[in-house]
C-alpha cells in the first residue's frame, strides 16, 4: 500500500479517535511514531490492522470506515497529485481519466505504487460505470474516493454497485450518476 494512503488513514484515525486512538493504531502496526513516507510502499495488512482497530473502537463496519476515510482523503490526494488533473475536467471526466492519467502518473512518480486496475466509461451524459479489479478488494475505498471527488466538484451523486468482489464476484461494477 502506498505511503500517502496510509498517511491519510492516520490523519483520519486522528480526527476520529484523537491522539490516544492514533497512538493505539500505530501500536497495532508496530509503526510507532515513525509514520509513513509518501513515496514508499508498506504491507497491505497495515490498512486492515488499522481499520479493524477503528472498527473495534467505534463499532462501525470496516467497509463503512474505509469509505468514510477514502472520502476524507480526497483533498490530500488532490494536494499531492492535483497537477495530473486537467483543470477543464468535470467530475465525471476525472473519474473516466483516473486509470489513464491519474494512476499512470502515480506509477511514474512512485515506481513502487500498485493502484488498482480501474476501467471507467461513460454510460450516459451524467453517468459513468467503473469496473474495479484489485486483489485488495478495497471497493469501499473506490466508492469513498468517488464521493470525495464529487464533494470537491460540488456535485451530488448516486452510487450503485451491480457486482462486488466482497460478494464473490470477479470484479466490482460501480455506477455513478451525477446530478447538478
Amino acid at each position: 500500500m502506498q505511503g500517502i494512503i496510509l498517511d491519510e488513514l492516520e490523519k483520519y484515525v486522528g480526527r476520529e479517535l484523537g491522539e490516544p486512538g492514533l497512538s493505539r493504531m500505530r501500536g497495532l502496526t508496530g509503526r510507532g511514531e515513525g509514520g509513513y513516507r509518501f513515496d514508499s510502499s508498506y504491507p497491505d495488512e497495515e490498512v486492515h490492522l488499522i481499520v479493524r482497530g477503528v472498527a473495534e473502537a467505534t463499532g462501525k463496519a470496516p467497509e463503512a470506515i474505509l469509505e468514510a476515510f477514502a472520502e476524507a482523503m480526497v483533498p490530500g490526494l488532490l494536494g499531492v497529485y492535483g497537477f495530473l488533473v486537467n483543470p477543464r475536467w468535470s467530475f465525471l471526466d476525472l473519474i473516466v481519466n483516473t486509470e489513464g492519467v491519474i494512476h499512470k502518473g502515480v506509477r511514474v512518480t512512485s515506481t513502487s505504487a500498485k493502484p488498482p486496475a480501474i476501467q471507467a466509461e461513460r454510460v450516459g451524459p451524467e453517468a459513468v460505470t467503473i469496473f474495479y479489479r484489485s486483489r485488495r478488494k478495497l471497493c469501499s475505498v473506490a466508492k469513498g474516493i468517488v464521493r470525495g471527488a464529487a464533494a470537491h466538484y460540488r456535485v451530488a451523486v448516486t452510487i450503485t454497485e451491480d457486482s462486488c468482489m466482497l460478494r464473490g464476484d470477479s470484479e466490482c461494477v460501480i455506477t455513478v450518476n451525477a446530478q447538478d
